[in-house]
């Protein structure tokens, strides 16, 4: 998998539901295998991942000093179409 297909969003300081507003805008766009977002509190990225789960994304936090990185897989959706 090359990196075409990956969107990368700095959703840093944004409270909720700022940062999931700026990930669906992103997936409205066009269709991604593999998506990062990083933000800045725990709470967005809870969100984060129960959005991405809805989606039936695989998702992965990483916690980073006082970020979080969250990468949320697409590739098995992708496939199945």
């Amino acid at each position: 998998m090359g990196t075409e297909n990956v969107i990368k969003i700095n959703a840093r300081g944004l409270s909720n539901p700022g940062p999931r507003m700026m990930v669906q805008t992103a997936l409205e766009k066009g269709k991604c295998t593999m998506m990062r977002v990083v933000v800045s509190s725990a709470d967005a990225a809870s969100d984060l991942e129960a959005f991405f789960r809805s989606c039936n994304a695989k998702v992965e936090i990483d916690a980073i000093g006082e970020e979080f990185h969250i990468l949320a897989d697409f590739t098995a959706l992708s496939e199945s179409e």
